[in-house]
């Protein structure tokens, strides 16, 4: 996972994007949010990916619009991280506003 926001961290992102790292993820993300500026990720079609990262950036989305500050992926998502989206049933009809988030589209039934 990369972070991009104006500060420069020093922390190498972790490898894979599974409960393994969640603890560091979540670090990065709680660090990057705390900031003033626009916070962007984006990570690899072919990362080793689970339903707690999911969880995580689904809350930092969440979090991040509450506070008033902006979250947002760099690309849309494919590869592992959109086939666990699609098992985790994010990308349903039904959730048009994860959709966009994630794919960067609007999800029609």
């Amino acid at each position: 996972m990369e972070h991009i926001a104006d500060s420069l961290d020093p922390t190498p992102p972790p490898s894979s994007l599974t409960i393994r790292d969640i603890q560091t993820l979540h670090g990065l993300i709680t660090k990057a949010l705390s900031g003033k500026d626009p916070v962007r990720v984006a990570f690899k079609d072919d990362v080793a990916v689970d339903l707690s990262f999911i969880q995580l950036i689904e809350a930092a989305r969440l979090s991040a619009r509450n506070d008033g500050k902006t979250f947002s992926l760099l690309r849309p998502v494919g590869g592992n991280v959109r086939r666990v989206l699609e098992r985790g049933g994010f990308l349903s009809p039904t959730n048009p506003d994860a959709a966009r988030f994630w794919l960067h589209e609007e999800v029609t039934p």
